[in-house]
């Protein structure tokens, strides 16, 4: 009994070696391309149509169409503004995440109608 005791401590006190260890390094995950992720300009395109599709359908009112506009143009300027030196990977996320958040809002407006 006393060596299966002895047998279990010396055992548990064995190193092992995590499989972390064995596993190649990639990347960052920020440089990682997302393939198939349509580009900011295709998005920018069709929240510009979600936007008079809104307007014609009285789901925006011409005061949030305008505003939704402006901040499409900001983010085109930022893009133009970045784009002189070529995108850096932080660079092109921040106008991806702007996208979104334009497309969200324009969204979100159009599923709640005229209501406010």
């Amino acid at each position: 009994m006393k060596h299966y005791a002895m047998l279990a401590v010396l055992t548990a006190s064995l190193p092992t070696a995590a499989s972390a260890q064995f596993v190649s390094a990639g990347p960052p995950s920020d440089i990682l391309a997302m393939p198939n992720q349509p580009s900011v300009a295709a998005d920018r395109r069709d929240i510009r149509h979600a936007i008079r599709e809104g307007r014609r359908s009285g789901d925006i009112s011409r005061a949030e169409a305008r505003s939704f506009k402006r901040e499409d143009a900001a983010i085109s300027a930022l893009g133009e503004r970045f784009g002189q030196d070529g995108l850096s990977p932080s660079e092109e996320r921040e106008l991806q995440v702007r996208t979104e958040a334009l497309r969200g809002m324009v969204n979100a407006r159009r599923v709640r109608g005229g209501r406010p």
